[in-house]
């Protein structure tokens, strides 16, 4: 995995000529060699860990067939960054929806 990739999803996909491709396999890694994950950030967090479940719901969007979304939109999940001891993108916001909702 890259240095600075925090996790990365690979989803493979059967075509389906009548819209969007079927889902068949997806993988989601986390990057433990350069991170710390935990399910509970504190308030004495310091910057240390990444909430596993804020990076999970993010890569949770990409199998869905989600991207990234630029600047100016840091408080959706699918930004492209997410800061250590970050738990506001566990679920998701409206940007993140509408973005489902026009796949599905």
């Amino acid at each position: 995995m890259a240095t600075g990739t925090v996790a990365a999803t690979c989803a493979w996909t059967w075509p389906n000529p009548a819209g969007k491709n079927d889902l068949r396999e997806a993988d989601v890694r986390f990057n433990i060699a350069d991170y710390d994950f935990t399910r509970n950030p504190t308030s004495t967090c310091n910057g240390r860990y990444h909430d596993v479940l804020n990076t999970g719901t993010h890569e949770a969007g990409h199998i869905f067939g989600l991207g990234h979304v630029g600047s100016g939109h840091s408080n959706l999940t699918m930004y492209t960054k997410a800061d250590r001891c970050e738990v506001k993108k566990r679920t998701l916001g409206r940007g993140d929806v509408m973005g489902l909702r026009s796949i599905y």
